[in-house]
């Protein structure tokens, strides 16, 4: 090739990278909080016994994540924001997975916190690493390793939040655990941020276990918010991040598993990086536990009415409107037949119905998504349809999270 033959193909070459380049975040390009699990409770007597405490973990501590929006460097939010105990942190690496999904050793990077690899974080409080420069596409999925010296007792076991352990010393430089347990336990990691382009968002999905995403087959497609990370995907979408804030047993009112979220809305929503939206899907364990036993005593759970939630759900539009974020309304998803005992009522129904015609008539949420339709049994609209029943007549199979997100798409990506 000749030498100006060659300049214009390179010159050429160049310009047609332009686009991909201004993808990728640019120094000053905005954080986003690319993937979430929003800190839980201990709590030593649950309702139900899929609610169960995991076992402590110590030694090397490997999580891996997929994260929703593309950028070029990484920060690791830790949390023990609900542990009573200081948790120390001995060292700690990030790493990409390669194409098969394992680590990529040649990605792995060393975490810092305030120029430190080793720190203790306090009980109560976050912990955010330096920045990593680490480039990530959207839907990468990314291993996050810890080593605990001491035994941290983590909140909340679940199915979807996986976690390999391995006891004994420091191997958060390995590229395998050989010999590790397999481990479900809310994560120490609360977030992934990535530093996008300047135009970057991050959409927070808040609720109960019907948003983190309880009835999913993979513990990478976490309910509705990953199936609606996926459509972002679809449609080049890369820079839009989704921040699942979705806590099994969560309620808007009092605690249970999971602050309430009256108590959490500020953390887990409106303090995340880039936030412009919020869906808020939230409610139907309020209702479930509306009138049963307390395990924790004394007595009953409080009875709760349509208006108890409504004066719920109009704190939490006021705060996001306060701090300029669009709330959008989800109705809550049908629950009669739920396989709990007392948990789904005729009488609890029709408080249900009541509040789904408040969410989508009052106008006071910035827009609705009607999960509800989207769900329901159309012979039968009081019950979930069979092919979108994991099988407890109350959570989504992964067909019925597709269902809701592309409702939630329809909405959202007008």
């Amino acid at each position: 090739m000749k030498s100006r033959n060659l300049k214009r193909w390179l010159a050429a070459s160049a310009l047609a990278l332009l686009p991909a380049m201004a993808a990728m975040a640019a120094p000053d390009g905005n954080w986003v909080q690319s993937w979430a699990s929003s800190p839980s409770l201990a709590v030593e007597k649950l309702p139900f016994d899929f609610w169960r405490p995991p076992a402590e973990i110590q030694g090397t501590v490997r999580y891996k994540m997929r994260v929703s929006a593309e950028g070029d460097a990484v920060r690791v939010r830790l949390s023990a924001e609900t542990l009573g105990r200081d948790v120390r942190i001995g060292a700690a690496t990030i790493a990409l997975a390669d194409a098969s999904g394992r680590i990529d050793t040649a990605s792995m990077k060393p975490l810092a916190f305030g120029g430190a690899a080793s720190v203790r974080m306090p009980a109560g409080t976050p912990l955010l690493s330096d920045p990593v420069t680490v480039p990530v596409k959207a839907g990468a999925i990314l291993y996050v390793t810890l080593y605990l010296p001491d035994g941290v007792a983590v909140p909340q076991a679940d199915p979807l939040h996986v976690t390999e352990v391995l006891t004994g010393a420091d191997r958060t430089g390995a590229g395998t655990l050989n010999g590790a347990q397999v481990v479900t336990g809310r994560e120490i990691v609360s977030a992934i941020l990535v530093r996008s382009a300047k135009d970057a968002r991050t959409i927070v999905t808040f609720g109960d276990s019907i948003t983190d995403g309880a009835g999913a087959q993979d513990p990478m497609m976490r309910g509705w918010p990953d199936q609606f990370a996926t459509i972002l995907r679809q449609r080049g979408l890369t820079q839009v991040a989704v921040a699942n804030a979705g806590i099994g047993g969560n309620r808007v009112l009092r605690n249970e598993v999971g602050e309430a979220a009256l108590a959490r809305f500020d953390r887990d929503a409106l303090s995340v990086p880039g936030v412009t939206d919020v869906v808020l899907l939230e409610g139907i364990n309020d209702l479930g536990l509306s009138g049963l036993p307390n395990p924790r005593g004394p007595g009953a759970h409080p009875e709760v009415t349509a208006a108890d939630l409504i004066a719920g759900y109009r704190q939490l539009i006021a705060r996001a409107k306060v701090r300029g974020v669009k709330i959008h309304g989800a109705t809550l998803t049908p629950f009669l037949g739920s396989t709990f005992p007392g948990y789904a009522t005729p009488v609890k129904e029709l408080v249900r119905q009541e509040l789904n015609r408040w969410i989508r008539e009052s106008g006071e949420f910035d827009s609705v998504i009607d999960f509800d339709a989207a769900l329901r049994d159309p012979a039968n609209p009081q019950t979930i349809k069979a092919a979108f029943d994991s099988g407890d007549k109350l959570h989504p199979s992964d067909a019925g999270y597709r269902a809701m997100a592309e409702a939630a798409a329809a909405i959202l990506l007008k």
